[in-house]
Parts: C-alpha cells; structure tokens; sequence
C-alpha cells in the first residue's frame, strides 16, 4: 500500500496532510475503529463467558453465543478494514515522525499487534465457519477445537485493544 498521493518529494523531510491517503479522516476513522473495537471485546469476552461452561456440560444461551460470534466478526472486520485505511496517517505522522525516532518498542508493538490482528482474522473466519455447524450438546470432539478458538480470539482481541490504546496514549494521529 502506498502512503503518499503525490509524486511530489517531501519539503524538508516532511510531507504535506494533503500527500497521505485520507489524511482529513484520520481522527474520524480512529474514532470508529476504537468504537467497534470496544464493540469487538464485549462480543468476544461474553462469547467466552458462555463457550467455557460448554467444557462441563452447561449448555446455557446457545442462540445468544452464536449471535456474539457474529457481532464479533462483522465487528472485527470492520475494525480491520477501518484500521488499514488509518494506517497511512499513522504510519506518517507517528511512526515516522516519533515511534521510529524516539520510542523504538512502541514501533515494535505495533508490529506484533497488527501481526496478531491479522493471525485473528484467520482465526476468526475458522470460528465464525465452526460455529454455524456446531451443535455444542452433541458435537463434543469438535468442542475443544470451538473453545479453544473462542478464548484464543478473546485473548487476541484483549492484547490488541490494551496495546493500541497504549500507543495512542503516546501519539495519536
């Protein structure tokens, strides 16, 4: 993905706003991709609360756990997407222009997150799949597998979600 609109060269090692892909949206679309991410955690932590009781044979809120696996992808997907359209400005005016200089583990945290972000959505696509042919009551050789996959999204989501707002409490876009 190219970060600059503009063949013109940088003015004093600087871009323009003008030159970074959606540079005027930066602010709004962290603000959505915050939000759904929020959005993502409360799905995905709830979805766990049901899932775990699954492994001693309480099989509460079935059609509810489902709808939390969807909730859960719509709203990873859309915080995927509304992250990779931030990423020019952020890659710009943060990383470049402080992280890269100044704070090298914030750089590197955000490369094992977003490292992480994308093994999710693999991850996800693999629970979003099982979960529409598992009868958790009677398929319990496919129960681990759904389980483990449930609290591995959960954790995921949770690093990402204190990661991120870590980094933005040092620079935002």
């Amino acid at each position: 993905m190219t970060l600059v609109m503009s063949t013109q060269a940088p003015y004093n090692g600087h871009m323009s706003g003008t030159e970074i892909f959606l540079y005027a949206w930066a602010k709004p679309l962290l603000i959505l991709h915050t939000l759904l991410a929020v959005l993502l955690l409360g799905s995905m932590t709830h979805n766990v609360l049901i899932v775990v009781p699954y492994l001693w044979g309480k099989f509460r809120k079935t059609k509810l756990e489902k709808l939390y696996v969807k909730v859960g992808f719509v709203s990873y997907l859309l915080t995927f997407i509304l992250g990779a359209l931030a990423y020019p400005n952020y890659r710009y005016n943060v990383r470049a222009l402080h992280f890269d200089k100044e704070l090298h583990w914030a750089s590197n945290l955000f490369d094992v997150k977003e490292h992480w972000a994308g093994i999710g959505l693999a991850l996800f696509v693999a629970f979003l799949l099982l979960s529409r042919v598992i009868e958790p009551k009677s398929d319990r050789q496919m129960l681990g597998i759904y389980v483990f996959l449930s609290v591995s999204l959960a954790v995921i989501i949770w690093f990402n979600v204190i990661s991120g707002l870590l980094l933005v409490s040092y620079r935002s876009i």
